[in-house]
């Protein structure tokens, strides 16, 4: 379905002010069968001023999503090669039901390009350092993505729609970003699975380069992680530098929020995502 008469926008707008528990109930199932595009366009239709038919809309939309994102995260899981991309829009679908992945994806396909096309103005070929000074100049000057340091813990961290429109994250989204970029413009970069901070590196050299998106790119050595590990009171392991899996990345990034939503005693938030972290350590 690809749009809804304004009739029955309309109509779907009275029957959820009823207080008819039914009634609700009858329009909750309908509301199942729409993709998020025509959720949006209803939404977009309830006046502003209307906020407590929006707040309801909203309210149901959310329960919606969020039960089936278990099913949307059974499948992921399932696939021995999930997709990076999917899993973290997943996440952000959790907060934003409306979100139009395409609108997102569309942005970091042109950032990309750009990179691509920079860089075959670059005088040494494939040199790592000229590829990282590139990607770093693009995304952290150019596009102006920041690390939040004022506000670390706000849950919008760690949604790629709102890191992509407000240009600031935690550690992992920012990293997350930067692999996405780095991806389409066919450049080997990867995660690492450093705690409490992660990183990315750029890989294709004898030596695994490690970068820091959270501090705009910052270079970090192998005793700057070892550096890092002592702050935290942790005996060092190899196992810190290593390359974490998609699932894992998914995992963190929700265990993230888990943390941050019982800190703000936001229960039911937080038992959504472990439900969803269960599901995908069984498939592990």
């Amino acid at each position: 379905m690809s749009s809804i008469p304004q009739s029955e926008i309309k109509a779907i707008g009275k029957l959820l002010k009823s207080s008819d528990e039914g009634t609700v109930r009858l329009i909750e199932e309908q509301l199942k069968n729409f993709s998020s595009t025509i959720l949006k366009e209803i939404n977009d239709e309830i006046p502003l001023d209307d906020i407590e038919l929006r707040k309801l809309f909203l309210s149901l939309v959310l329960k919606i999503k969020r039960e089936k994102l278990k099913q949307e995260f059974s499948l992921w899981a399932k696939n021995q090669a999930p997709d990076l991309e999917e899993g973290v829009f997943y996440i952000a679908t959790f907060n934003n039901p409306f979100l139009q992945k395409d609108f997102y994806s569309e942005q970091i396909d042109s950032w990309a390009k750009l990179i691509k096309s920079n860089l075959k103005k670059v005088k040494i070929e494939d040199d790592p350092t000229s590829i990282i000074n590139e990607v770093n100049h693009f995304l952290f000057m150019e596009a102006g993505f920041k690390g939040n340091k004022k506000n670390y813990y706000d849950p919008e961290n760690s949604f790629i729609d709102k890191v992509i429109e407000r240009k600031q994250g935690n550690p992992i989204l920012l990293s997350v970003v930067y692999l996405l970029v780095a991806k389409r413009a066919d450049l080997p970069f990867s995660g690492v699975n450093m705690p409490a901070h992660f990183l990315v590196q750029y890989i294709d050299g004898l030596e695994p380069i490690f970068i820091d998106p959270f501090n705009q790119g910052e270079i970090v050595t192998r005793f700057d992680c070892q550096e890092r590990i002592k702050l935290l009171k942790l005996a060092w392991q190899e196992d810190y530098l290593s390359i974490p899996k998609t699932k894992q990345i998914i995992m963190r990034m929700m265990q993230n929020l888990i943390n941050i939503y019982q800190s703000e005693g936001e229960h039911d938030l937080k038992e959504y995502l472990e439900n969803y972290v269960n599901i995908i350590k069984r498939s592990l």
